[in-house]
């Protein structure tokens, strides 16, 4: 039995199991306590992990498919060591075996409750247990200095995956390979191509990178989605010293890279660009995310203070106004965005949009106009620290408005299952 995996006994009762996702794909390399994959018993759906280091060779047995307990499910490959590929690589449950049953009372006082169907525990629920992560996410996190404790998975039940992990230091994931130039504008994209179009807006002081988990997750649910640096960001090579400016170039792109009207998602001051494009007519649908635009009030001290920060301390502190929980960023993310913004390209901006005494920008008018002819939706985080999530209770009847009560302004660092749920019901055509 060199070198096979086999299904192994995940419960007393078990005699088959459905291989509910490989965590591990072929020619990857794998470590003792990685989970393999996730297998649904009659009672639960847990994950089974390796009690070696391996590498996968051949999955005998495909996602959806029902196996019987000691059945082949996948080969190994053959690149350990000679005794390596002589031992045999077991799996375990995720579960511990349930203790004996206690002895049963000769004349019990009243009826027992029914017993409960054994249940694993999550993983993080014991203190020092491991985050549910895929390998791939495990290296990245490694590679990048990241607590695994401290990041959000997207992943099915919460796993955490290497887009999550790509969302927190880009420059641990492929996500962040130079991205292609068009129109003066650096943009990407990801998922099928027959697959509903989006198009993902970034705000003040962010670039495409900062959609890597949402965008991932987009991609895995069919979306074909492009992700950009609007001018003045990123790897663009326009610039932009007002809000107007921000739409240079974006309606070539759209064309050029979908070939159609999308549904255009955007997050605070990327809400002026992404109402220009649905104005143009390249929306199918308008979700915003604590946009700009919908009132006077505004944390001045944070966008000026982004577009003259030098320093990862800097731009640490003043990052950690829009998260309800704890800054979700490595210090190797902290000092690619020191990086970015060294180059001195947003102060005119930030001036610009700001005004004497609060936003110069509003969108409200505007947008209940477009809620006539498309759907348009608001996400407002309540814990939002630098705009007034209130602004939205007085917008047009005829936009949506989902209330994330928990979240900040960065509401899919707070929320990340909740916002690319909105998402991607708002995008299924």
């Amino acid at each position: 039995m060199s070198g096979v995996l086999t299904l192994p006994r995940l419960g007393e009762t078990m005699e088959e199991g459905r291989v509910v996702a490989w965590l591990v794909a072929p020619g990857e390399a794998f470590r003792r306590g990685d989970a393999l994959l996730e297998v649904e018993t009659d009672k639960t759906v847990v994950e089974v992990p390796a009690l070696a280091d391996g590498e996968l060779g051949e999955i005998l047995v495909p996602e959806g498919e029902t196996v019987r307990v000691g059945d082949p499910i996948a080969r190994l490959a053959g690149t350990a060591s000679e005794a390596e590929a002589e031992a045999e690589v077991k799996v375990e449950a995720e579960t511990e075996a349930a203790p004996p049953p206690e002895p049963a009372a000769t004349a019990p006082a009243a009826p027992a409750d029914p017993p409960k169907p054994a249940t694993p525990a999550p993983p993080d629920s014991a203190a020092g247990a491991r985050p549910r992560a895929t390998p791939v996410a495990r290296r990245l996190a490694r590679k990048a200095g990241i607590d695994l404790a401290t990041v959000t998975g997207t992943g099915r039940r919460g796993r955490i995956e290497s887009a999550d992990i790509a969302a927190l230091s880009p420059t641990a994931a492929s996500f962040d390979a130079a991205p292609q130039i068009a129109h003066g504008l650096a943009w990407r994209l990801s998922g099928p191509e027959a697959g509903p179009p989006v198009v993902l807006i970034h705000g003040f002081a962010a670039d495409h990178t900062v959609w890597a988990s949402l965008a991932a997750g987009l991609a895995r649910s069919g979306r074909h989605v492009l992700t950009l640096d609007l001018p003045g960001h990123g790897a663009s090579r326009t610039e932009a010293g007002d809000a107007a400016a921000l739409s240079t170039g974006l309606s070539a792109l759209v064309k050029d890279t979908l070939g159609q009207s999308a549904h255009i998602f955007a997050h605070s001051l990327g809400a002026v660009p992404a109402t220009d494009l649905a104005e143009a007519g390249h929306a199918r649908s308008l979700t915003l995310i604590a946009p700009a635009g919908l009132g006077h009030r505004i944390d001045r001290g944070f966008v000026l203070g982004l577009a003259a920060a030098r320093s990862p301390g800097e731009i640490a502190h003043l990052l950690e106004r829009m998260t309800d929980g704890p800054l979700p960023l490595s210090a190797q993310a902290l000092e690619g965005i020191a990086a970015t913004l060294a180059r001195g390209r947003l102060g005119t901006l930030a001036r610009s949009v700001l005004g004497e005494t609060g936003q110069a920008v509003t969108l409200r008018p505007r947008l209940a106009r477009l809620a006539d002819t498309l759907p348009v939706r608001i996400l407002a985080p309540h814990r939002d620290r630098i705009l007034d999530w209130q602004d939205a209770l007085t917008l047009s009847p005829r936009i949506a408005v989902h209330h994330l009560a928990r979240a900040g302004h960065a509401a899919w660092w707070d929320a990340p299952q909740e916002v690319l749920a909105i998402l991607a019901a708002a995008t299924a055509d």
